[in-house]
């Protein structure tokens, strides 16, 4: 396969088992280098274990997932990938530090044990305080912080560590319509930069204007590719209308 067509994530028979119950099953799709994709499916779909497995924070029940062509059980190759999780998934609100701290510690984890952080480093911390327009908040702590401002200083750390994919896990949820107009547009920025963005969110109508390709589940995979897929009707319904059948076999109805 030529450097060119290698596609920036690939799974390949993903399947996820929890407690005898599969969250999905046997799942085989590639996302493009530089593509914006919307993850899109109900609560309790499997969308954010499916994102845990892609970065490696999870063990697949069976398949594989390749970044860039490489297995990403390897570190080198998750360093490749920036995460902003669920709403107080990775920093508590009272947090007592910085934004500028926080963001750089979004940086220190690239490094070897035995570097410390040089004029590069420095560089890419202020970088991603510009892409963000939150260099005003560098030495707010984060507890004093809006619930969009804390966002874009969690997607500033991830953008310090110069990451080449992003997975964003409902970065928006909870915000005020003008935070998540501010924070969809730091994703344009981002994305025509050439990053390859993952999207997970419940609002398909925005991101149906905002994405390039979709990933569509429930436990299954419902669709994939051209983000056509987000505003057929008969697919939107088959995503959030389960038959019984499903009912009982995932909830026990």
């Amino acid at each position: 396969m030529s450097v060119m067509s290698t596609p920036a994530i690939e799974a390949i028979g993903l399947s996820y088992v929890r407690n005898g119950e599969h969250l999905f099953e046997n799942f085989s799709f590639s996302v493009k280098k530089g593509s914006y994709t919307a993850v899109i499916g109900p609560n309790g779909g499997g969308k954010t274990t499916l994102m845990r497995v892609l970065l490696g924070l999870l063990p697949s029940t069976s398949g594989s997932v390749q970044i860039f062509g490489r297995s990403n059980t390897t570190r080198d190759v998750r360093r490749r990938i920036g995460y902003v999780p669920q709403r107080g998934g990775l920093i508590e609100p009272t947090f007592p530090a910085t934004s500028q701290e926080i963001v750089m510690a979004g940086r220190t984890q690239i490094l070897k044990f035995w570097n410390r952080l040089g004029p590069s480093d420095q560089q890419a911390v202020n970088t991603a305080f510009e892409i963000m327009s939150i260099s005003h908040l560098r030495n707010r702590t984060f507890a004093s912080l809006s619930g969009g401002e804390r966002q874009r200083v969690l997607l500033a750390r991830a953008l310090a560590a110069e990451p080449d994919i992003l997975i964003l896990d409902e970065p928006v949820d909870g915000l005020d319509p003008d935070s998540r107009e501010e924070f969809y547009e730091a994703l344009r920025h981002v994305n025509a930069q050439g990053k390859t963005i993952l999207f997970v969110s419940h609002d398909v109508h925005r991101l149906a204007k905002e994405a390039d390709s979709a990933i569509c589940l429930r436990h299954e995979l419902v669709c994939h590719g051209s983000k056509a897929c987000m505003l057929t009707g008969t697919q939107l319904h088959d995503l959030y209308h389960p038959t019984k059948s499903e009912l009982i076999q995932h909830h026990g109805i």
